[in-house]
């Protein structure tokens, strides 16, 4: 897990953003946000936290082929915070 402290105005934007266009589920405090880049395609389990914070909790890789779909859940650090900068700095992209 990975949190990350945001200026007011980013948080709210993005709260906002999480709520009309993320997938969440009933009774949980976490959305899903799907991503896409350079062709990888990516699922984040972000949550909001107090005092201006975003958590991101963990993420899928969809590897997507011939053969089916296979998932790798991605846990590290690095990865997670690198997947949580992208969405604060491009937002969620409506589909």
């Amino acid at each position: 897990m990975i949190i990350r402290q945001l200026k007011p105005k980013q948080y709210e934007y993005l709260s906002h953003q999480l709520k009309c266009y993320a997938d969440s589920e009933p009774f949980s405090a976490s959305y899903t946000v799907k991503l896409r880049i350079n062709h990888a395609e990516y699922q984040l389990k972000v949550q909001p936290e107090n005092k201006h914070r975003m958590a991101a909790l963990q993420a899928l890789r969809i590897h997507r082929n011939e053969n089916g779909v296979n998932y790798e859940l991605i846990v590290n650090g690095i990865l997670l915070s690198a997947l949580l900068e992208i969405l604060i700095n491009q937002g969620i992209k409506e589909e």
